[in-house]
């Protein structure tokens, strides 16, 4: 078994054999019928009975974030599969939203992916916590035009088209049962997305509910978690509910292949960014899982693509406005630490503040180009998270770095205006932070300052504050923009560290 998270991409065998080829198992005979219904169940008016031998094939994946390139790939892939007459299903793991300037900043946002999903014949999409990025309206779109699951969401009548599980149907009658579930952090037991794009919804612990859905087995021949928790929590769930045929994961960005096999129940991801496809074969006699195995298709090697997709794909990127150069570095700006200290200098200098904060999960990429363009910025800050400034005392700025260290154990907040040192002694503590002014000198602690945030900062993290906050009425983006065609001196940004962590010796964490 191969793992590795999607920052690191070694290269990988390639299964080229797999495309378009022949299963390796015996597979039905029967013809192919049309699509399922958004039921679950087959459209075909009557039902053959089950074979006893049976191959099925899922393909699948995760955590796409709006890279759309490679789905005429994709979809020759499953064309040539379905001509073998093999049973296929596609599946998608979340996260098909955020994170490519092409698909956020379409009207309306995402709509390349919806349509590229239909086009492709998604069989079922489990909700991801970016699915939730463009608002509640955005999910209702994709909940009413595919199937939709996640079993921890409690909906309250807002997404009237999401359901805990379903049940599809196989031409040769084999029923396959998938439910999906949705992470949730720790802190607010909220999905890892703006607090104010879930409002009206609510959501319990995602294993426990799994958990409560052991029963579905009997439901058919085939049960499948499409979860959104991340690869060490699709492990324990495996552990804990064997009665599961396969999980197929998204979240982390792991590329796990070929995929591993924990109690019996086969855990599947496929990285991130559609770089990757998954399948799973799944041999079935008299009806039940008998072999299942699982790996992945590197689509840098695929050749064919589908003609028809390839120029929808296209017509999607015609948008010269977003390849306008709004500035140039003498060098490439690489790293959080150079990134995030570009993001907030941009807050802090554009709206007259005093101190700025970005969060290491809001720098969506590792590198600005020297040219860097719209497209650049607003795939390193995808969000729209509004900025929001709260006057702060300097023990109140202290709250909210041991907040975010206490999240990580490490480094999370970038900054600028101030630089902090953290001191971690397994226990950390206000007094163990400690903030400095450019200069090196102390910060002032008899005076307050004014502090930008990002949206999702000030609504996520959990510090105390007794200023509470206004939005400036301007996206974290839009200051980047303005701050970078300001033209700033972009060359102080190439070896920058204004965050620092240090574990004394001995820490229960060494």
């Amino acid at each position: 078994m191969r793992r590795v998270g999607f920052a690191s991409l070694p290269i990988v065998l390639v299964f080229a054999a797999l495309i378009g080829a022949s299963a390796t198992w015996a597979t039905s005979s029967t013809p192919a019928t049309t699509r399922p219904s958004l039921t679950g169940e087959s459209s075909a008016t009557t039902r053959p009975a089950q074979p006893a031998e049976s191959h099925v094939v899922i393909f699948h994946t995760n955590d796409v974030h709006g890279r759309i390139d490679n789905f005429a790939k994709v979809a020759a892939i499953l064309d040539a599969e379905r001509k073998t007459g093999a049973d296929v299903f596609f599946f998608s793991a979340g996260d098909n939203f955020t994170g490519d300037p092409v698909i956020d900043r379409y009207d309306p946002p995402g709509e390349p992916i919806v349509e590229l999903l239909d086009r492709l014949h998604v069989d079922v999409i489990s909700i991801g916590n970016h699915e939730f990025d463009y608002g509640l309206e955005a999910v209702r779109k994709l909940t009413a035009r595919f199937r939709t699951v996640s079993a921890n969401i409690e909906t309250k009548g807002l997404l009237p088209g999401l359901q805990p599980y379903i049940v599809l149907t196989a031409k040769d009658g084999i029923k396959i049962v998938v439910f999906g579930i949705i992470q949730i952090e720790p802190g607010n037991g909220l999905p890892s997305t703006h607090p104010d794009k879930v409002k009206g919804l609510s959501f319990s612990e995602p294993l426990a509910k799994a958990l409560e859905l052991k029963n579905l087995r009997a439901q058919g021949q085939i049960f499948v978690g499409l979860t959104h928790i991340g690869f060490d929590q699709d492990l324990l769930l495996a552990k804990e509910m064997p009665e599961i045929d396969v999980i197929i994961g998204g979240h982390s960005h792991t590329r796990v292949d070929p995929a591993e096999t924990v109690n019996g129940v086969l855990v599947a991801q496929a990285g991130a960014e559609n770089q990757f496809l998954g399948r799973i074969d799944l041999l079935l006699r008299d009806g039940k899982v008998v072999e299942k195995k699982g790996r992945l298709i590197d689509l840098s090697k695929v050749r064919d693509e589908d003609p028809e997709i390839k120029a929808l794909i296209a017509k999607f990127h015609q948008s010269p406005a977003m390849a306008r150069v709004i500035a140039h570095a003498p060098v490439e700006i690489t790293g959080k630490n150079a990134l995030g200290s570009l993001m907030t200098d941009a807050i802090c200098k554009m709206h007259g503040l005093d101190i700025a904060f970005q969060n290491n999960g809001g720098i969506r990429i590792n590198r600005l180009p020297r040219a860097i363009t719209l497209n650049d910025v607003y795939t390193l800050d995808p969000f729209g998270n509004q900025i929001v400034r709260i006057d702060m005392t300097p023990d109140e700025i202290r709250g909210l770095i041991w907040s975010s260290c206490e999240r990580r154990h490490d480094i999370d907040l970038q900054v600028s205006g101030i630089s902090y040192f953290v001191r971690d002694e397994g226990v950390l503590r206000l007094q163990d932070i400690e903030l400095r002014r450019p200069d090196g000198s102390p910060l002032p602690e008899d005076r307050t300052y004014k502090v930008g945030l990002s949206s999702y900062i000030a609504s996520s993290y959990q510090f105390a504050h007794k200023d509470p906050g206004r939005t400036l009425g301007i996206t974290t983006a839009e200051a980047l923009i303005s701050y970078l065609e300001s033209s700033p001196d972009l060359s102080v940004y190439r070896e920058v560290q204004r965050a620092h962590y240090q574990k004394s010796a001995g820490s229960p964490r060494d």
